[in-house]
């Protein structure tokens, strides 16, 4: 993965086993009286996100920084699945989706070292795989999109999971929210069932718990056994929680990771 070396692998990006000490003094959280090295600094780091908070975001003077739940984004990362690919004059459009939401990451194609046949033919096979992004968060056009993006394959499936601890570390961290949690989630980076008591719940509740020691993921069999309920009835909600962002699949067939 040659471009992961723009912006750090993961040990070195956001600290061993996915989490930062220094990236996260500089990855987005703006506090007052900071230097203007400091602010300097933060422009220039990483932000690990989901495509739902940039979607969310919103950007309060032209041409500034984006803001989303109390976390300033400019240069940001995120993991997804490459779906569809658009070539737009001397540029290519890449769109990307996580689960959360979608959204576009704008190539610039050099004439002298390459031409936009050779690029749409390079990232023709990232389709349908999980990459990684990190770029600058800006507007073209009216809508959200990532420039000066680098984009690497993910060969190692653990990075995914890196990066979605990582995302919530980060954002837990800019609001406050204490370890034990129970409080109102509102302001969540995830999309989520408004029914607390529901049956869809009660399976994401179970595949949190179990995926800590299931890593592999949590099989659809056993959460039927245990909860109860028929398989099918277990797969359909499932397939909610999948659709809602709130879980992906495991890494073998049949089983869920919770996010």
């Amino acid at each position: 993965m040659s471009e992961y070396g723009t912006f750090g692998n993961y040990g070195g990006n956001y600290g061993d086993g996915g989490f930062a000490n220094t990236g996260y003094q500089g990855g987005g959280f703006n506090n007052e009286g900071e230097s203007q090295s400091t602010k300097q600094q933060v422009r220039s780091s990483l932000t690990p996100v989901t495509i739902k908070q940039i979607l969310e975001a919103s950007q309060p003077k032209p041409d500034g920084d984006f803001i989303v739940n109390n976390v300033t984004l400019n240069m940001v990362s995120f993991i997804g699945v490459v779906r569809k690919l658009d070539g737009q004059g001397m540029s290519i459009v890449i769109m990307v989706e996580d689960g959360t939401g979608s959204i576009e990451v704008r190539k610039w194609v050099d004439e002298n070292n390459s031409s936009i046949e050779q690029e749409m033919e390079k990232y023709s096979g990232f389709l349908n795989k999980y990459v990684f992004i990190g770029g600058s968060l800006k507007t073209h056009m009216t809508k959200k999109s990532i420039q000066n993006a680098a984009i690497s394959p993910i060969e190692d499936s653990n990075q995914i999971i890196y990066h979605h601890l990582s995302a919530i570390d980060h954002h837990l961290k800019s609001q406050g929210v204490p370890k034990s949690s129970g409080s109102n989630t509102s302001n969540s980076l995830f999309v989520k069932d408004d029914s607390s008591n529901s049956l869809v719940d009660k399976i994401f509740d179970f595949i949190r718990e179990e995926s800590k020691t299931m890593q592999e993921g949590v099989p659809l069999q056993f959460i039927a056994q245990k909860l109860g309920i028929e398989q099918d009835v277990a797969l359909k909600e499932c397939n909610e929680l999948i659709e809602n962002g709130r879980v992906y699949l495991g890494y073998n067939d049949g089983g869920y990771i919770a996010i």
